[in-house]
């Protein structure tokens, strides 16, 4: 039901020239050159309140250990800000200084590093299929569809999700749907 929407979401994150923030359907990121279109009846979640969300959705365990490195841009969300939903933020954008990451200097370890990431997280991960190459406003990617459980303290949260990995110099934007 939601695969329509969701692929017109990632679609719309194409890793092309910015010049400012959040205008109507567009989120715009000049610093990060990364631009966001979402679907109309969609809400787009400023990337602080979606962090804040998506820490609070993290089991106790994940929750107290090292923040991650990358910066959450912002969320695209079915249900608006403030909203309670079975998951914070429906599409994520998030990008990385990778210059300190030591072992990340390819597209591939990139992906790889964070699809690890999220098997840590989620119980039951899977990969769905092969990793694939796309492009986004002319830039190189990979593209990955997995699936696992989130735990939760209101009950566990099963969860089907794509991964789009990017790469522009030493910094990474990944871009993740979950339906």
């Amino acid at each position: 039901r939601h695969r329509g929407l969701l692929a017109a979401a990632l679609l719309g994150a194409a890793v092309g020239a910015a010049a400012g923030p959040i205008r109507g359907a567009l989120f715009r990121a000049e610093r990060h050159r990364i631009q966001v279109t979402k679907p109309a009846s969609w809400h787009f979640v400023p990337g602080e309140q979606a962090s804040s969300r998506a820490r609070e959705a993290l089991p106790e365990g994940v929750r107290s250990g090292q923040a991650a490195a990358a910066t959450l841009l912002v969320a695209v969300s079915e249900a608006p800000p403030g909203t309670p939903t079975r998951y914070p933020g429906r599409v994520t954008v998030a990008v990385e200084d990778l210059t300190g990451r030591p072992g990340v200097e390819t597209l591939e370890l990139y992906a790889q590093a964070n699809l690890r990431t999220l098997a840590n997280l989620l119980q039951e991960f899977r990969l769905e299929g092969p990793t694939e190459r796309v492009k986004a406003g002319g830039v190189a990617g990979l593209r990955a569809e997995y699936s696992g459980v989130l735990s939760r303290p209101e009950g566990p949260v099963a969860i089907r999700g794509i991964a789009l990995h990017f790469l522009r110099g030493r910094t990474g934007y990944a871009i993740a749907a979950v339906a």
